[in-house]
């Protein structure tokens, strides 16, 4: 068994930037009854009846379908902070308009 470490910041109302030993592990857009999650493998999109227990979840990864990726084509996996950041500001905004 080895010791593991999980962290998550709020970084503005509605947005939290989730933290691992390995880095930066996601950002999470949205609250109670619907909520985006962009990861390293995907997105994973969220909608519920707060109060309930119940809800829908759909996970989308970044793969496209129609393209072979060979081993050259694939990096690690992970996307960068920019990227997570440039995402974050779009939910963000996307957050504010319907919600805000």
């Amino acid at each position: 068994m080895g010791f593991n470490f999980r962290k998550s910041l709020k970084i503005a109302p509605g947005v939290k930037l989730n933290i691992t030993k390995k880095g930066i592990s996601s950002l999470s857009v949205g609250k109670n009854g619907a909520r985006v999650n962009i990861g390293k493998k995907g997105v994973k999109t969220t909608a519920g009846i707060p109060k309930t227990g119940l809800s829908y979840s759909k996970f989308s990864n970044y793969e496209n379908k129609n393209r072979v990726v060979t081993k050259t084509d694939k990096k690690n996996g992970s996307i960068g902070f920019g990227s997570l950041l440039l995402i974050g500001i779009v939910g963000l905004f996307l957050y504010l308009v319907f919600f805000g």
